[in-house]
């Protein structure tokens, strides 16, 4: 077997055991109220299907993506080019995107990821609009994980969370899906 193709075959394998472990983003989709022209951000937006999917819902809305890597926001706007869905390459705890800006922001599956999450969540509540929603999903192998991310929220501007529960949405793990409403 070539190296090439070994590589494929183990970023198969990983693709499918990591859909044991993390939930799915599209998961989040029922905790959104979608109405008239929103504008939504994607923090942590990887390829972009969730942005698809809530395109395809409202037509007249803004969308914006945001991810760390240049390779996926590069991709990503040749995945949908022309349409209302902008890639930015940004790091979340430097937001490009001016003061009360979205009515709906989300992170899913990303958190985890970010050097400075606290910083992360901040910048997520300065580009919210009063009112405005933020949904946080991540998924939780342990009681550790959850203790920390407890602490993180708590740490972060957003006070009181709407909703925060832990529903089994993988094999082996539990989503952990907070929900914020900016006042």
């Amino acid at each position: 077997m070539k190296k090439q193709d070994k590589s494929r075959a183990g970023n198969f394998r990983y693709r499918k055991r990591m859909r044991f472990f993390t939930p799915d983003s599209l998961s989040v989709l029922s905790e959104i109220n979608l109405n008239g022209q929103q504008r939504i951000l994607d923090v942590g937006c990887a390829s972009g299907e969730l942005l698809k999917k809530l395109a395809s819902l409202l037509p007249g809305g803004e969308f914006h993506g945001v991810d760390v890597n240049a390779k996926i926001v590069r991709k990503n706007e040749g995945k949908f080019p022309n349409g209302n869905i902008q890639f930015h390459r940004a790091s979340a705890d430097e937001l490009p995107f001016e003061n009360d800006y979205f009515d709906l922001v989300i992170c899913t599956n990303a958190l985890h990821k970010f050097p400075y999450r606290v910083r992360a969540l901040d910048e997520m509540y300065r580009v919210l609009k009063p009112g405005g929603e933020c949904i946080i999903l991540e998924g939780i192998s342990d009681k550790t994980w959850k203790n920390k991310f407890d602490k993180i929220l708590r740490q972060s501007k957003f006070i009181r969370p709407l909703k925060k529960y832990l529903p089994r949405t993988a094999l082996f793990r539990k989503s952990y899906l907070v929900k914020y409403r900016k006042l």
